[in-house]
């Protein structure tokens, strides 16, 4: 839309000076951080027609009344440091910048609570906390610039999450102002945390803080990222709950080597992943966790650095983006997942991007779950950058896979809604969106706009397509084109049925077990009349036995004769010193359960099992591979042929 004269003037009389109407200004809130194609200019228009700054909630009310009244629609934004559209215009109107509402109001030294307006930065909101001798308890990565209301209105978790919760568990009260103009305070976060401004703008914010503590940093890699991840598991099962923890996964930590410029060469070697780990508290707290992380990190043969990488590390908290200097372009996607399947998200990617420049990064944001930011280095001065800006939904694809969800709605993902919110809470938002803003003035195509998702859903197909044909040409396409041929259910049926009764096993044996695993080989068991052929070299076999206590230095050796397996693969476990240890359970070197190393399709108790268990072992392998719910199936073959590009 374009405003008329006389909406630019009643715009003037309320904000004088402080509306901007000049293209360059405006210009500057038609993104986020995010670069979006020139395409998406065909679908929506992002430029606003005007902006304008307010100062206080009565400003603001008049500004809802005017929008109502004229049919113009208002978009709310603070620093625009999320990629999920949030805070983009979709159809032009006003954009309402908070950023000169930045004030301290009041600060409650003894209840440890404060109220400021919405516009102010967490980094300085922190710096004048810390002059006081508090601190605020969580915050973005983003947080030199990232503003109070922004975050709070698009919800999400960071660092010091991991200790203290996510946003909306540290906002006590808020005051906003409503699309019908009214100012009200409320309590009810539930409405107006995540939900980007849909049902008004925020204008002040109580929240909780804390007093300010020491804190000590710690630095490790692992060469393997099952390394990794079972030392945060560790760490968090063992020691005091850290402040926070920041893993990288290894091709990230490469980029950043590749824009290193100290003096000192990197610190991290190549291929390696990093976690930092942050402990604050009183000495004794904090001498305690370092020791955990260090008898950890030792443990899962990691190596720990020394206070000069962690207080750079700690110093490059605000910069994950950083690395676009290899770009010139970053694509950044982001995503929720479960710390256990955190292993299987990290594998895939590298596995699927591994001619990419990209990496993954991100938080434990509690002692069950995690945040990750996907990056991918590319050039939107490219013809065919609207096929490389695709990539920033391959990182949510993935850990969907294994049992993530969105980090946010915003534009991109507002057909998640219900996953995001859940089917009550949505509810909520949805009748109060009826009730106060029928006309759809505040922030419109925001969580309920479902036709821009469904359209970006399938043009994304496409664009995956074509994208990997121009990445990779007609050799990384014939696989996919294949792939839709194998899911007609009779061929898919056929090949099933295939594997299943021609399985070829592998002997890893590190135990007693697997003595009577060859007995079975030998005349009176005869495995091969169930098509079992056992062979004794990874690249000829399709099904790996593993038996004996699984140690720490046996583990990597483990992992890499998995990887050399053709695929499909399939993994027994057999007895019970792989399963849980058995008699050395409490031994210091166990790396059990395997699963965290490779993944087991069956387990197979006993002390010893006989080989009459190992047939049947088999034969229960056999059925899950007809049923198409081995591991390997459910991640690949039951991932429809779209899925195999991102």
């Amino acid at each position: 839309m374009v405003l008329k004269r006389k909406q630019n003037e009643k715009l003037a009389e309320i904000f004088g000076d402080r509306l901007l109407t000049e293209k360059h200004e405006l210009i500057l809130s038609a993104l986020d951080v995010g670069s979006l194609p020139k395409q998406v200019g065909w679908l929506m228009n992002t430029t606003p027609d005007a902006i304008v700054q307010p100062l206080t909630p009565e400003e603001i009310s008049a500004l809802y009344k005017f929008a109502q009244k004229e049919k113009v629609p208002l978009v709310p934004r603070g620093a625009g440091t999320s990629g999920y559209g949030g805070a983009i215009p979709r159809k032009g109107g006003v954009v309402v910048d908070t950023r000169r509402m930045n004030n301290i109001l009041e600060v409650d030294e003894e209840n440890l609570i404060i109220i400021v307006e919405p516009g102010i930065s967490w980094a300085n909101l922190q710096f004048e906390l810390n002059k006081k001798g508090l601190d605020i308890r969580c915050y973005p990565s983003s947080g030199l610039s990232a503003t109070i209301g922004g975050w709070v209105a698009q919800g999400g978790d960071g660092i010091g999450s991991l200790k203290y919760g996510n946003i909306n568990e540290n906002v006590v009260m808020l005051e906003v102002v409503l699309p019908t103009g009214k100012i009200v305070k409320t309590k009810d976060i539930d409405l107006f945390c995540d939900t980007e401004g849909i049902l008004g703008i925020i204008t002040k914010v109580t929240l909780k803080i804390k007093t300010l503590m020491p804190m000590k940093v710690i630095v490790s890699s692992f060469e393997e990222n099952y390394q990794m991840v079972l030392a945060i598991e560790k760490i968090l099962e063992d020691g005091p709950l850290p402040f926070t923890i920041k893993f990288e996964e290894s091709k990230y930590t490469d980029l950043k080597k590749a824009i290193w410029e100290g003096e000192k060469p990197f610190p991290i070697p190549a291929h390696h992943c990093s976690l930092m780990v942050v402990y604050e508290g009183d000495e004794e707290e904090i001498e305690e966790g370092i020791k955990v992380v260090e008898e950890v990190t030792e443990m899962y043969r990691g190596v720990v650095y020394g206070d000069d990488v962690a207080e750079h590390e700690w110093h490059d908290r605000y910069y994950p983006m950083k690395i676009k200097k290899k770009g010139p372009t970053l694509v950044v996607g982001q995503a929720f997942a479960p710390l256990e399947n955190l292993v299987a998200i990290l594998d895939d990617f590298q596995f699927e991007q591994a001619s990419a420049k990209a990496g993954i990064d991100g938080y434990v944001n509690s002692k069950t779950g995690v945040t990750m930011m996907g990056y991918f280095l590319e050039d939107e001065r490219r013809h065919f950058y609207m096929l490389s800006w695709s990539q920033s939904f391959v990182i949510f694809k993935i850990a969907q896979r294994h049992g993530g969800h969105v980090h946010s709605t915003g534009i991109w993902f507002a057909n998640y809604a219900s996953q995001y919110f859940g089917k009550q809470r949505l509810s909520r938002i949805r009748s109060a969106k009826l009730t106060w803003d029928k006309n759809e003035i505040s922030n419109p195509g925001k969580i309920f706009a479902y036709w821009l998702p469904f359209i970006l859903r399938i043009g994304k197909y496409f664009m995956w397509i074509f994208f990997d044909l121009f990445r990779n040409g007609w050799g990384r396409i014939a696989p996919i084109l294949l792939k839709w041929l194998q899911n007609v259910p009779p061929l898919k049926w056929m090949l099933r049925w295939g594997r299943a009764h021609s399985p070829w096993p592998m002997q890893f044996g590190i135990g007693c077990c697997m003595v009577d695993g060859a007995a079975g080989i030998a005349p009176r068991w005869d495995f091969e009349r169930f098509g079992m052929l056992p062979l004794f070299g990874p690249r000829q076999t399709d099904v790996l036995w593993i038996s004996g206590s699984l140690t720490k230095k046996m583990a990597p050796r483990l992992r890499r004769i998995y990887e050399q397996m053709p695929e499909p693969k399939f993994v027994i476990a057999f007895g019970q010193c792989v399963a849980s240890g058995g008699l050395f359970w409490e031994g210091y070197s166990l790396a059990t359960p395997p699963d965290k190393i490779v993944p087991v399709d069956v387990y197979l108790p006993g002390c010893p099992p006989k080989p009459a268990d190992f047939i049947r072992a088999h034969l229960i392998l056999q059925n899950k591979i007809r049923a198409g719910t081995t591991h390997w199936q459910q991640k690949y073959e039951n991932q429809d042929a779209m899925g195999m590009m991102q």
